[in-house]
């Protein structure tokens, strides 16, 4: 073999990843999506010292045992050049192709299939249903505002949280939060073109500064504009740069509806601030591009 690449989470895939690349002799390249253990570690999903000594540890070996580490954000790849200054290091975004996310060949029937009307505003999120996004925001906004009965919540998948999230719907008695299940691939693109606005949050971490999650591309790739709870890398990128959405301070419930608000009493702008992410991702962020790229590097090793 030429070369092996290992993604990271999951970590532990990092010993059969450099055992596997000195039996057969071949290059590592470990792609770091999310830093970990160190994402664990501040979501206090790991609190055993022992374990994530042990996890620091290994994170450290795979990555002085590769001959290039990627990163998928430029805070992650900032953090480990910062970490381990002698590791060579690649950013590699992730990225969208713009010919299967195509909102001009991909109808909305999955809006009028689940009794959805033109006149709604659906705010969608969909995705893993985790710890990290931080979705119970999402429930609460619309506490504050089902009074405006024209919005609707919609979050699409499954995760460790799912259940919290309903029961917390049930709580509350909204009529304006709807949950379902996750769908594949091929259902993806008509799901997201049936949204008005797409809705992105994560924790209110420090860590998450370097954070972009993955389905900002695939929304902005099908002109939706961002309702975006992420500060630092995405925020400067996605707002201040693409100019694709309303920005609102992670897990700060007044600003997100504000920024609802906002964008209600806006909605003949969607269009264009639509086409302004579309346009970003196809200059910056189309994964064909990004492929080319990374493979003139590899050709360098």
């Amino acid at each position: 073999w030429d070369a092996i690449i290992c993604e990271s989470p999951p970590l532990f895939l990092g010993f059969s990843a450099v055992a596997l690349s000195k039996l057969r002799g071949a290059k590592l390249i470990f792609n770091v999506s999310d830093l970990w253990p160190e994402s664990a570690e501040k979501l206090e999903l790991v609190t055993n010292k022992s374990l994530l000594s042990l996890a620091y540890w290994l994170e450290g070996w795979c990555y002085k045992n590769s001959v290039l580490v990627t990163g998928q954000t430029q805070g992650i790849v900032k953090d480990i050049n910062h970490r381990f200054k002698s590791v060579p290091t690649y950013w590699l975004p992730n990225g969208v192709d713009l010919s299967y996310f195509n909102p001009e060949k991909v109808s909305k029937a999955w809006r009028e299939k689940n009794g959805f009307i033109s006149t709604d505003l659906l705010l969608g999120y969909a995705g893993i249903i985790g710890h990290a996004q931080g979705l119970e925001i999402i429930i609460e906004a619309a506490k504050s505002l089902q009074d405006k009965t024209h919005i609707k919540f919609v979050l699409v998948g499954e995760g460790p949280v799912k259940d919290q999230l309903k029961a917390l719907k049930f709580k509350y008695k909204l009529e304006n939060v709807f949950l379902f299940d996750g769908v594949g691939k091929t259902e993806m693109p008509e799901v997201v073109a049936s949204f008005d606005l797409a809705l992105i949050p994560l924790r209110n971490l420090e860590l998450f500064k370097g954070a972009i999650p993955s389905k900002i591309f695939e929304n902005l790739a099908m002109r939706k504009p961002l309702i975006l709870g992420v500060d630092g890398e995405a925020r400067q990128l996605f707002i201040e740069k693409a100019n694709a959405g309303w920005y609102f301070e992670p897990e700060n419930l007044s600003q997100l509806v504000a920024a609802i608000i906002e964008a209600d009493a806006n909605r003949d702008r969607f269009e264009t601030i639509g086409t302004n992410g579309r346009n970003f991702v196809k200059q910056y962020f189309e994964r064909t591009t990004i492929a080319a790229s990374f493979n003139q590097r590899l050709l360098k090793l």
